[in-house]
């Protein structure tokens, strides 16, 4: 028996299988199995899969006869023989120490799953890529079920940054809803985890690399709220199939659903006008949590009260909710579209602080195609003359000497004023100057704003 299987689900991803099988078959934990469960490529997807199989016999090639992610994943877990199972989108690549790390924590924990932290990356350019981290919380303790039930909001996101014991997913029957296609599919299957767990824990590690910059990736998906809505009705189906009838799951899988419909809403509202069967979506989640009110499942005092207004105004007074949340949009939207139609201005750009804001700066720009930064300057001594991120790093008199007419992005937050005293005492104008406020968020630094947003 392997210590654990990974599925790896694929469909016409050629461009980045081979950077996701070299870092499966280069895990540390060599004790595994490689469930490639492909859905039918048609771009050399499969005879690359094909080739790694004959070199390594981890590997079994598996055909789905259906263009589901549900499916894949639920045929993986079906013939899977590990202890552990584990997933790897085929976008995607892992750490070559993530399922040594994760597998040892489980057995000496005895864990049903055990998650850690990730990266997101994008690879906007040859040998160009950018990582921010995302971290979990409450990390190295022992977390069960009313960890998620008796909390506001889960904080349990993604399916992908761990690894589940497979007989406690074969016990409760944890699968994913097997609807055409790949977005958002992994609803259903976490909260089952959730509600099941008897030990689970996050590491305050990052294994896990997922990209970001993939065109087809279900986070630029346009039917999000649709999607949402099939994996709702999957969950409440699987939930009366198994006699749940505790109210403290009931209440988290309605405070869930409130989220569920609200937030991939507010990210779609960012790129467009809902078509009818989004409306229709809106409308069938409206009833679904009307009923949950009604039914004592929703309580002001369980929800933040950000969630509570919210889902009052989106059930009670669908005109007015949707007038706010076109505002919402603009609002988290806005500021990013004002930065990077600024920065695309500029024939020279001097990003002055070299560290973790900088970086999101960076790769807010690098993700929407500006290309004319110059380099990094920092008034740091012990880093001039080195590199970040590719760029090098001059001190502030020789970038100023070498880029008199750069316009100078300021990414130290503690000393910003000073900075821009600094180098408005060398001669940099005013309008030459600006510095770097956004949120240091991860998922929308690494977006496409200038395609989608505008």
């Amino acid at each position: 028996m392997p210590k654990i299987s990974i599925i790896m689900p694929s469909l016409n991803v050629a461009d980045y299988i081979r950077e996701s099988v070299e870092s499966v078959i280069s895990q540390t934990l060599t004790d595994i199995e490689i469930l490639c469960i492909d859905a039918g490529s048609t771009d050399g997807t499969l005879q690359i899969l094909e080739k790694y199989a004959r070199q390594d016999p981890r590997i079994q090639i598996i055909h789905s006869d259906k263009k589901s992610y549900g499916y894949q994943i639920n045929l993986g877990i079906d013939m899977a023989l590990g202890e552990y199972l584990g997933i790897v989108e085929t976008d995607d690549y892992i750490a070559a120490n993530m399922y040594e790390e994760l597998y040892k924590t489980a057995e000496e924990r005895n864990l049903d799953f055990v998650k850690a932290g990730f990266d997101v990356f994008v690879t906007p350019g040859a040998e160009e890529s950018y990582h921010l981290s995302v971290s979990l919380p409450d990390c190295n303790q022992v977390i069960s079920s009313e960890y998620f039930t008796e909390r506001e909001l889960s904080s349990d996101i993604y399916i992908w940054n761990g690894i589940y014991k497979l007989s406690f997913l074969r016990e409760h029957g944890v699968r994913l809803n097997e609807s055409p296609g790949a977005a958002f599919q992994d609803s259903g299957f976490r909260y089952l985890a959730d509600i099941n767990l008897r030990r689970g824990m996050f590491l305050d590690q990052s294994f896990y690399r997922y990209r970001r910059d993939n065109g087809s990736s279900s986070t630029y998906n346009p039917n999000c709220v649709k999607y949402n809505l099939a994996e709702c009705r999957y969950l409440r189906r699987r939930i009366e199939e198994d006699g749940i009838t505790e109210r403290k799951i009931r209440s988290f899988i309605a405070r869930e659903t409130v989220m569920m419909a609200l937030e991939p809403y507010l990210t779609f509202r960012g790129v467009g006008e809902p078509d009818d069967g989004t409306r229709e979506a809106l409308d069938e989640f409206r009833r679904i949590i009307r009923g949950d009110r009604e039914a004592g499942l929703l309580r002001q005092e369980e929800m933040f009260p950000k969630h509570w207004l919210e889902m009052r105004l989106f059930t009670e007074n669908p005109e007015a909710f949707e007038a706010y949340i076109t505002i919402c949009a603009e609002a988290r939207y806005a500021p990013y579209r004002h930065f990077i139609r600024k920065m695309s201005g500029q024939k020279q750009i001097v990003v002055f602080g070299a560290g973790k804001v900088a970086a999101y700066a960076l790769c807010l720009m690098r993700m929407n195609g500006i290309e004319t930064i110059q380099a990094f300057c920092d008034n740091d001594q012990t880093r001039w003359g080195s590199q970040y991120l590719g760029y090098a790093i001059l001190s502030p008199e020789e970038a100023l000497r070498r880029y008199p007419k750069a316009h100078y992005l300021i990414t130290n937050r503690a000393h910003g004023r000073k900075i821009r005293e600094q180098i408005g005492g060398q001669g940099v104008t005013g309008q030459n100057v600006s510095v770097y406020s956004l949120p240091l968020l991860p998922m929308e630094s690494t977006n496409y704003f200038m395609k989608l947003y505008e």
